[in-house]
């Protein structure tokens, strides 16, 4: 079983990966990292900033990789001074990125030719929410590695899934990534129809949040949407493509009929193709005000 003494290597100390780190560092880790740029907060927060990913993957005993994409995490794999080329016998590698199922097979089996084991470990949350420990791990892998790989998961958030072999976690990512979409496309819909009803966005956002139609997404993002605040972004347009093309993808080679998110996918789609992509997804609301003109009945219907 992993202790405090073990030391845990995070590649990727970026928007999600620097709160991550925080947190194994506050259950007493101690975290050594690579980023490319941009190393400070990390350090500041306790971290041991190293010069490349091979450093990392020799000093750690379990390695977490939270990358953008594929070609970020395969250059880390792959490039001069990269994880594979380090990674030796007894070594763990949690992969936290979200790939295609494929993908993920495949670079466990890597991992697996390197001597190594892996598991991986989807966050569904918002950075905030990992702050608050708030967020879930969806883990997929060896169960026996599942629960030796506990402490470290116990310290990013008490909320996990075992939901079998790896693939199995970024399955359901995507599928809770769908609602990510829809629930706040809807939030914005509820924030303009109350606006346009006479009350202020605060209000709205306050009273919608005790009632029955409350969701997760209108909690984090009412409230945004009431105050304009889309910058920084704890989430953004430009991260959230990736989930509309691999959620898309897997709905086709499943057969699911997707009709909220057939309909809401393409207001994000638009939102990034309007300069958006820097901007929290909750500046949705914008497309729906600017819709939402009395000379401009599209979108409505009748219930006579």
């Amino acid at each position: 079983m992993l202790q405090p003494h073990h030391v845990i290597g995070m590649i990727g100390i970026g928007q999600l990966g620097l709160p991550i780190a925080v947190n194994l560092m506050r259950a007493g880790f101690r975290v050594v990292g690579f980023r490319r740029t941009d190393r400070e907060a990390f350090s500041r927060a306790g971290g041991e900033a190293l010069q490349s990913p091979a450093e990392v993957t020799r000093e750690a005993d379990v390695l977490l990789l939270c990358l953008p994409g594929e070609d970020a995490q395969a250059a880390v794999l792959h490039g001069a001074d990269g994880v594979l080329q380090a990674l030796a016998p007894g070594k763990i590698v949690i992969e936290m990125g979200t790939y295609t199922r494929d993908y993920k097979v495949q670079q466990a089996l890597r991992v697996q030719q390197a001597g190594a084991r892996m598991l991986e470990a989807e966050v569904s949350g918002s950075p905030p929410m990992v702050v608050e420990r708030r967020a879930a791990l969806y883990v997929g892998g060896d169960e026996g590695l599942f629960q030796e790989c506990k402490p470290v998961l116990d310290a990013i958030t008490e909320h996990q899934f075992h939901l079998g072999d790896v693939g199995s976690a970024v399955a359901m990512k995507l599928i809770a990534n769908t609602l990510v979409t829809i629930h706040t496309l809807a939030a914005a819909e509820a924030m303009n129809m109350g606006v346009r009803a006479g009350f202020a966005p605060e209000r709205v956002a306050e009273v919608i949040r005790q009632g029955a139609g409350n969701s997760a997404m209108f909690t984090i993002r009412a409230p945004l949407m009431a105050a304009r605040a889309f910058t920084p972004a704890p989430g953004s347009f430009n991260t959230l493509h990736k989930y509309l093309r691999l959620g898309a993808g897997m709905a086709r080679e499943l057969g699911c009929a997707t009709p909220l998110f057939s309909a809401a996918a393409p207001y994000f789609l638009r939102a990034l193709e309007g300069g958006m992509g820097e901007e929290d997804i909750s500046a949705v609301i914008k497309l729906l005000e600017a819709e939402s003109r009395p000379s401009n009945p599209s979108g409505s219907f009748s219930l006579e």
